[in-house]
């Protein structure tokens, strides 16, 4: 019989092992050992510059943190660098190495907070090991200086940052890491690390299936990898190489995304999406309903960057109603706009978010910066069809311009647009409703000892 004594007995039990739990995470690490997911070889490996190439929630950051993390323990005086994107630093790689980090006397500095990460981005160890964060966005010229023993890239920088990141570790005959999931498709890193061009006999990698990763919710894996589009699904749950940045760029779409039998309605919100091109202006107007965003009319200018009277034409617009009836829309506007918007040139009096704003004084205006061309072309090809068959996209015939762009745009003319001519600008501007409204940031939550 348990007796009261006894489950007091356990529960300070229980309580001592969390303690210690937490005073020394590295002590209850478990690393996957799985061919498809072999986080344990990753860390063992003695090689000089490796890799582990994976899908979202796989553990690749983990795998980084725990390898940099132990050998400061283990090599007094080790002088080592941690570095990704700024927009990433603290919510990923800094928060993963401060979960791992002996929260003992093994630890002189490491004040950690949520919002501001590590003070000074800087870990010093008692046996005078050190880590400093860095971010991608400080450009080449900061990772230049001192020699390191280990050098840890959270996802891809800039190959001109690998290369400077390469020259510190010279010295000191150092350790390259490198955790991502090459969302660039075919890049550098391919032919650095998996093809091996210059026959670097310290070259070795791995792949990181999320599949397999048994500390994390699968049913929400699945269902997260599962909205975005194909190709895209695979790279984020495999960690393989894909080439995504060449041929269509909205290899997704297909009639079935042509959709005439959407009616306009007068109660809801217009969403319009914009472009401000000289060339070309064209705005798509669209509205949600059951969580499908159909785009069922623009307007648009050819020759000329005239936005208020773009704003005219489509506050004159009329629609049809269920009725057979034509209306002007009389309910809210919703604009979603490239964050060029917001800047004036010098010859224009105002932006051209202000021009919107003077003539649709109730309307909400989106905007934001977007780290690159591929986020907002990944949140639309995700809602043209996603990897289960999913389409929450749907084009009214009568968007020939928007249509065109889908059918025709390639990843080349995207990349330089003095080639563009009239195409995509009305794609561009869908895109960045789409990103706005369908960020594709996964948020699986895990747990891993």
């Amino acid at each position: 019989m348990i007796t009261l004594e006894d489950k007091k007995t356990e529960i300070k039990r229980e309580f001592l092992r969390q303690h210690v739990r937490k005073q020394s995470p590295l002590d209850y690490f478990v690393p996957e050992d799985h061919p498809k997911l072999n986080q344990q070889d990753f860390i063992n490996s003695p090689k000089k510059n490796k890799a582990a190439f994976g899908g979202n929630r796989s553990g690749k950051t983990i795998s980084g943190a725990v390898h940099v993390i132990q050998n400061c323990l283990d090599n007094p005086g080790f002088d080592c660098w941690a570095a990704t994107w700024a927009d990433m630093s603290i919510a990923v790689q800094q928060k993963e190495y401060d979960r791992w980090l002996p929260k003992d006397k093994q630890v002189k500095v490491a004040k950690f907070s949520e919002q501001r990460g590590f003070t000074n981005r800087i870990i010093i160890f008692t046996n005078g090991s050190l880590i400093r964060f860095k971010t991608y966005d400080q450009g080449r010229e900061s990772f230049q200086g001192a020699a390191k023993d280990i050098i840890h890239l959270d996802e891809e920088p800039p190959q001109e940052i690998v290369n400077e990141c390469m020259a510190r570790l010279i010295d000191k005959n150092g350790t390259m890491l490198r955790t991502l999931t090459p969302l660039n498709g075919i890049t550098y890193t391919y032919d650095q690390i998996i093809a091996n061009e210059l026959n670097d006999p310290e070259v070795a990698y791995w792949f990181f299936d999320s599949r397999y990763n048994s500390h994390i919710d699968q049913d929400a894996q699945s269902r997260i990898i599962g909205s975005y589009a194909e190709k895209e699904a695979e790279v984020r749950q495999t960690g393989h190489f894909i080439n995504l940045t060449s041929g269509m760029a909205y290899y997704p779409f297909t009639e079935d995304n042509i959709d005439s039998t959407f009616k306009y309605m007068d109660y809801r919100p217009l969403e319009i999406s914009c472009d401000f091109n000289v060339g070309l202006m064209c705005w798509n107007i669209g509205q949600e309903h059951q969580g499908i965003d159909y785009e069922f009319d623009y307007v648009e200018l050819e020759g000329q960057a005239n936005t208020d009277l773009l704003c005219q034409m489509l506050k004159s617009k009329e629609y049809e109603l269920a009725d057979g009836k034509f209306t002007t829309h009389s309910a809210d506007y919703v604009f979603y706009v490239d964050i060029a918007g917001s800047q004036r040139h010098p010859e224009a009096s105002k932006t051209n978010i202000a021009i919107i704003q003077d003539n649709f004084p109730r309307a909400q205006i989106y905007y934001q910066k977007i780290r690159n061309i591929k986020d907002r072309i990944d949140s639309t090809n995700a809602r043209l069809k996603n990897s289960a068959g999913q389409m929450r996209l749907k084009i009214h015939p009568r968007c020939k311009r928007l249509i065109k762009d889908f059918r025709q745009v390639t990843w080349e003319l995207l990349l330089n647009k003095n080639k563009a001519g009239k195409l995509t600008h009305a794609s561009d501007g869908l895109s960045y409703k789409m990103f706005w409204k369908h960020p594709l940031i996964p948020k699986i939550v895990g747990k891993q000892w």
